[in-house]
């Protein structure tokens, strides 16, 4: 299966010269989306099922790593914005004894107001920028998905 999609993007990059399949191009279409979000969870830390074998050979093919319209280094910096303000929440709860930073507090409150966002999508199965790790790094500090101020 994976070999067979792969050989198929490689007959793709031999007539189009490129690696960027349309995503109306249907099942390899697929495929391609598939490697990246797994090439994505990797870069963050994430259990993947991309072996660093599979990678080398996508990259042997010219393969690009691009995310609607975000590079590699694009995801990186996110993930370290990230990281910042959770630090930020880790300094936070030292100093109040809790993770319930109000929203009217300024950056640091409007990204607790987002992570709750986030939890809330994932639980109704929709898109959600809050990554397993993400979550378990909050849970872990005590994080409250809940709020009422």
């Amino acid at each position: 299966a994976w070999e067979d999609r792969f050989e198929q993007l490689v007959a793709y990059k031999k007539e189009h010269g490129h690696c960027r399949v349309p995503t109306a191009s249907g099942p390899l279409a697929n495929w391609v989306h598939k490697r990246r979000a797994e090439y994505r969870k990797n870069l963050l830390g994430e259990k993947t099922s991309l072996s660093e074998d599979r990678v080398r050979k996508l990259n042997g093919i010219g393969f690009t790593w691009q995310f609607t319209g975000r590079n590699v280094e694009a995801v990186r910096s996110s993930d370290a914005a990230w990281e910042d303000r959770f630090e930020q929440l880790v300094a936070y709860k030292e100093e109040h004894g809790h993770c319930r930073v109000p929203w009217s507090s300024g950056p640091l409150g409007t990204w607790v107001s987002k992570q709750r966002v986030e939890y809330h999508k994932r639980l109704r199965g929709e898109k959600s920028h809050l990554t397993d790790k993400r979550e378990r790094k909050l849970n872990d500090l005590g994080f409250t998905w809940q709020c009422i101020f």
